[in-house]
């Protein structure tokens, strides 16, 4: 009896490494691929007033789509004033880095609105 209870204890302390090295693994992808795309989603209707209507040729652009660490790049230069663009060093003034890959992600993963 004693054997079995080890054996079965032994079992469980292997599922459990296993679960944990799953769980570990599931935290490193999530953390790979980006942002939130449902905090994105939630923050993205103030780019959408400008955005939702970017067109080829005209002065916003089409962010629909858009490399995800081109976007991260983009926003975090107008934040730092890097790049000169009034309104979007105001919005991007007020994102903190989380919600900037929130957003890049939410648009890296959206096609423009018809």
């Amino acid at each position: 009896m004693h054997r079995a209870m080890a054996e079965l204890f032994a079992t469980h302390r292997i599922c459990i490494r296993a679960g944990l090295a799953l769980a570990a693994s599931l935290v490193a992808i999530t953390a790979a691929s980006g942002g939130d795309v449902a905090l994105g989603r939630y923050l993205a209707n103030e780019c959408l007033t400008c955005h939702s209507s970017a067109l080829a040729g005209n002065t916003i652009p089409d962010i629909f789509g858009a490399k995800e660490a081109y976007l991260v790049e983009a926003i975090k230069a107008y934040r730092a004033k890097s790049l000169p663009n009034p309104v979007m060093q105001n919005v991007a003034s007020r994102l903190k880095d989380d919600e900037i890959e929130a957003l890049a992600s939410y648009f890296a993963a959206t096609k423009r609105p018809k």
